[in-house]
């Protein structure tokens, strides 16, 4: 049974809700599967090339080609850099904090949670309210409003801010996708807030008490741990891209559902 304060990411509270058994397997196994090297180093260039400029004094104490030197050589990090240069020199004058790590403590029914995060910039808004923007390096773009306000990743985030900055309202959420140059910004309600963590109550629940449940469904398809220990696919064929130097099983199918929950 678990004693100490569950600790937990916006990223891992995404994936314990929708699969415990998943967050379960990434929590035994550091290696990450959802990146390749290249795109962890591209994504740690970015990073570290914003990182510089705003200890710079932004864009009116760095000038873009100066930055660029930096990612010089790799097409995909120059364009996200040039790209979050440009919107730096239209916002720097908002700029509250950046890279702001977070820890908030919480509990859920009776589960004591620790949640914790690296805020990648905190803008000061018009209205007197704080906006925390989360950067993004990877392909894709950003969900529609409507499916964000339901993500318990950015719920977590509004958690953090909110109670890091008490005095600041209201507490706004933004995406910033670098390689489409997209951005959706968010407001939670506070009925949209309770509802999204109350969510989390059956697993955080279930894990306090060793316990963990297989939640098969669409992301099963990207998952990495698909053929590399869930039991739901033990049975499956071996996928086709497989290296391994023996037979698959020729029985198929799932197991039962009723096996899906598992003591860990």
């Amino acid at each position: 049974m678990q004693k100490q304060p569950i600790e937990l990411t916006p990223t891992q509270v995404g994936i314990l809700a929708r699969c415990p058994l998943h967050y379960h397997f990434s929590q035994q196994n550091s290696t990450k599967f959802s990146q390749t090297q290249a795109d962890q180093s591209i994504e740690a260039l970015v990073r570290e090339t914003i990182q510089h400029l705003h200890i710079a004094g932004g864009p009116a104490r760095l000038e873009l080609a100066e930055c660029l030197v930096r990612v010089a050589g790799y097409p995909a990090a120059t364009q996200m850099v040039e790209t979050y240069y440009r919107r730096l020199q239209r916002d720097w004058s908002r700029v509250l904090a950046v890279n702001e790590e977070m820890s908030l403590r919480i509990s859920i029914a009776p589960v004591s949670l620790t949640l914790h995060a690296t805020l990648d910039r905190l803008d000061k808004t018009r209205d007197g309210g704080i906006l925390a923007i989360i950067f993004y390096t990877e392909a894709g773009s950003p969900l529609a409003a409507d499916d964000l306000r339901q993500d318990l990743g950015m719920t977590v985030y509004h958690a953090l801010v909110a109670a890091t900055y008490p005095l600041k309202r209201p507490v706004r959420l933004q995406q910033l996708w670098l390689r489409a140059d997209q951005d959706v910004t968010i407001e939670l309600s506070e009925e949209e807030y309770r509802r999204n963590l109350s969510r989390l109550r059956e697993p955080v629940q279930a894990l306090a008490h060793g316990e963990v449940m297989a939640r098969p469904g669409l992301h099963c398809e990207s998952c990495p741990f698909k053929y590399r220990g869930c039991p739901v696919y033990a049975h499956d064929a071996t996928p086709p891209d497989s290296s391994d130097d023996f037979d698959p099983d020729d029985s198929s199918g799932k197991i039962h559902p009723r096996q899906w929950i598992f003591k860990i």
